[in-house]
């Protein structure tokens, strides 16, 4: 009993030592999880993959085992020593196999909705991510993943869905269903508004692409125009909010749904509570969390981020590391929603994101 109340003193100096470098909340649990990620393997990436921690709290951590003898660095990987091992004997190690290796953990079937193998052709030639626009497409399975869950809670057949910012092609997935009565693309980024209106037309599917800088208001006529959007917002929390109200605003009122990708890897899950405060005074519900549901391609750019740069080790990144979290929203009541002009252009960056 000593040894382990001795270890929760560990943690908790740990935790508050990360605290006071990095200025984001840390808590003793979040360090167990990371030493649970650091014995299950040595590669930093996977290590956030797998302790789902805002980047900066990870390395910090790692910094501070290594300066009290927990682990070491040994060609660009993380070596637990057997000083950690005794004093954390209690803490498991990561035990990937709980997670159905058919659904990913998701609890859908991207077979089922029979759009699969177009889709996986289509995108083959998509253009590539780019850092300018914040840009990392999820992989196929996880678009069709979406539109799949989308399809069974009832979000497509004779809906009007606006997708705000797509690079994960989510329009051509809806599309290819020929189910929803309207889809209606904005994004910043010509090279992919001029990809999908090429799809949609060589395939005659109803679906529009407009280039649009979604930080600037919204044409007024989308106001209560969609029963449903999709979006991956930037986690930065005034970002955050001008995106989801926003979305919001496109929608028709009570009743209608939207769809949004969140991290807990930019995000802490005190800054998550924020978002979700975010969510709830604007009049909405969350139905559901489905925690790893988007799996994210390695990006090109990732070496020329600040994540790379404040990593303690330059473990390859060869392997997907970088998920997010699928997030249902329903209105319940009148929505609070404004269509706003977002005049910081960095919308980006807070003490929590590292990977833009």
């Amino acid at each position: 009993m000593e040894n382990h109340k001795d270890s929760q003193k560990e943690l908790e100096q740990i935790a508050k030592n990360t605290e006071k470098k990095t200025k984001i909340k840390v808590s003793p649990k979040d360090v167990e999880d990371i030493i649970s990620a650091v014995k299950t393997t040595g590669n930093f990436w996977q290590i956030v993959n797998f302790s789902q921690k805002p980047i900066p709290v990870i390395a910090e951590t790692i910094r501070l085992l290594k300066k009290y003898g927990y682990i070491d660095f040994e060609n660009e990987n993380i070596k637990v020593l057997e000083k950690l091992e005794k004093k954390f004997d209690y803490i498991p190690k990561f035990i990937n196999e709980l997670i159905c290796p058919e659904c990913q953990g998701r609890g859908i079937n991207i077979k089922a909705i029979g759009i699969y193998e177009e889709f996986f052709e289509i995108q083959k030639n998509r253009p590539k991510p780019i850092q300018q626009y914040d840009q990392g497409n999820i992989t196929p399975d996880s678009t069709i993943a979406r539109v799949s869950m989308m399809r069974l809670r009832g979000d497509i057949a004779k809906k009007r869905i606006i997708v705000l910012g797509d690079d994960d092609l989510v329009g051509i997935a809806l599309a290819l269903t020929k189910l929803p009565e309207e889809i209606l693309v904005l994004d910043i980024d010509k090279r992919l508004i001029d990809f999908t209106n090429e799809v949609a037309q060589s395939r005659g599917l109803k679906l529009k692409a407009e280039v649009f800088d979604l930080r600037n208001p919204l044409p007024k006529e989308f106001n209560r125009n969609f029963d449903v959007f999709v979006t991956d917002p930037p986690e930065a929390k005034k970002a955050f909010q001008t995106f989801l109200q926003k979305s919001i605003w496109c929608l028709k009122g009570v009743g209608s749904v939207g769809y949004i990708g969140m991290t807990l890897i930019d995000s802490s899950l005190h800054k998550w509570s924020e978002l979700q405060k975010i969510i709830l005074n604007s009049g909405a519900v969350i139905t559901d969390i489905i925690r790893d549901f988007n799996k994210y391609e390695n990006w090109d750019y990732h070496q020329n981020t600040l994540a790379w740069k404040i990593a303690p080790v330059k473990s390859p990144a060869n392997t997907i590391w970088y998920v997010s979290a699928m997030v249902r929203i329903q209105i319940v009541r009148k929505p609070v929603a404004k269509n706003t002009l977002m005049k910081n252009k960095d919308i980006y960056i807070d003490t929590e994101s590292t990977t833009t």
